[in-house]
């Protein structure tokens, strides 16, 4: 029972620490800056390196990712210090599902209690998730951001390249070392629902790339507010 009540206790700080909107703190504390009234007033990574600067972007975005990667830390720490149990077994194939606690993260920063349920579009916290899982896969996909972002000036483009990398390099990933890929189906199903979830909440900016109106990066150096 007390292993039950510890999992409950890890979904709700899981959804708790993925509600802290870093993008919004930093911007009042640094730049006297509500991030929620300027550029796509939305608080996640894009935004606030649209708005804040490039500095403090990178910044909410290691902190928004750490917000996915902490709690599959911590579920670690406790199976190898009280013996947790992440174990599901499915047609006899026991698979690990520690990466849930990341996804509550994930749907604690799209739908933050700490600002009325209105988040990110789930791609830095996602990330964190893959960098504490598939570390080549999260490194690549940071990688494609960069380059991709810094070719179109498109968050949004980059975002969706990003995320497509995550599923192709964490195929190579799970199978290359000791060709285990369907020992890991259960992460690569819940990969593949993220993705689908990253652009389900782009969709408005498809629109946009279509219509020829999606605003682009810039990355000049930000003042604080007067």
């Amino acid at each position: 029972m007390d292993l039950i009540l510890i999992q409950i206790g890890l979904i709700l700080f899981s959804y708790l620490v993925g509600s802290i909107p870093n993008g919004l703190w930093i911007g009042k504390v640094f730049l006297k800056i509500d991030l929620r009234e300027h550029g796509s007033k939305n608080l996640g990574t894009s935004n606030a390196i649209r708005v804040l600067g490039l500095k403090l972007g990178i910044l909410t975005f290691l902190l928004d990712a750490f917000k996915g990667s902490l709690p599959i830390i911590i579920v670690y720490i406790l199976r190898s210090t009280v013996g947790l149990e992440t174990d599901l077994v499915l047609f006899d194939t026991s698979y690990d599902y520690a990466i849930l606690f990341g996804v509550v993260a994930v749907i604690g920063h799209t739908f933050p209690i700490f600002n009325k349920f209105k988040g990110g579009k789930a791609v830095a916290t996602s990330a964190g998730i893959v960098l504490a899982l598939t570390p080549i896969a999260g490194i690549a996909c940071i990688i494609t951001y960069i380059v991709v972002v810094a070719v179109t000036k498109y968050a949004s483009l980059g975002s969706t390249f990003a995320a497509l990398t995550v599923f192709v390099v964490s195929l190579f990933e799970f199978y290359i070392p000791d060709q285990k890929l369907m020992d890991n189906l259960f992460v690569i199903i819940v990969y593949v629902a993220m993705i689908l979830f990253i652009f389900y909440r782009h969709k408005d900016n498809y629109k946009r790339l279509l219509a020829g109106t999606e605003n682009k990066m810039t990355f000049k150096k930000k003042t604080r507010a007067e």
